[in-house]
């Protein structure tokens, strides 16, 4: 019995002890805690090949060429610049009707992570895209794709 005292004492001094040789802190973040990137800037590194892989699932419910067909998912050729749920032919949730959303980089990038919270009330079958580098090169993609390239960054 006082054995198995003193193995439980000298047990919890032995955890205090190694409990304190973490080191400090850094001041600096880690890569966990470090603010995200704006979308902005992850677009000027975007692999846009990277990003036409990706849209391969999203093809069967989206065409991006102009004229094209709305299918499961509206058109999205001149997607950028547009207010959402304004794609002729095509009929949108409430949701998407009466919301002011204009598709900039950033609105598309807030959808793609996850459109059931960047918007309420859509009926998108899509869980998102977590990493927000994958996010631009899809975003990249498709403002190649779908007309706007005025919009891509500058590649000086």
């Amino acid at each position: 019995m006082l054995m198995s005292r003193l193995f439980v004492a000298g047990s919890a001094v032995l955890i205090c002890i190694l409990s304190g040789c973490g080191g400090e802190q850094s001041a600096t973040a880690s890569p966990d805690t470090a603010a995200p990137l704006a979308i902005s800037d992850l677009l000027a590194s975007a692999d846009i090949k990277r990003g036409q892989t990706m849209f391969f699932q999203c093809r069967a419910c989206h065409s991006l060429e102009e004229g094209g067909m709305n299918k499961v998912g509206p058109n999205l050729y001149g997607v950028f610049g547009r207010k959402a749920g304004l794609v002729p032919g095509f009929v949108f949730t409430d949701a998407l009707k009466n919301t002011d959303v204009v598709w900039t980089v950033e609105a598309m990038d807030g959808w793609l992570a996850r459109p059931s919270d960047f918007l309420p009330g859509n009926r998108m079958v899509f869980v998102g895209v977590k990493d927000a580098r994958e996010r631009a090169n899809l975003i990249a993609y498709l403002q190649q794709e779908t007309g706007a390239n005025n919009l891509l960054p500058d590649s000086d």
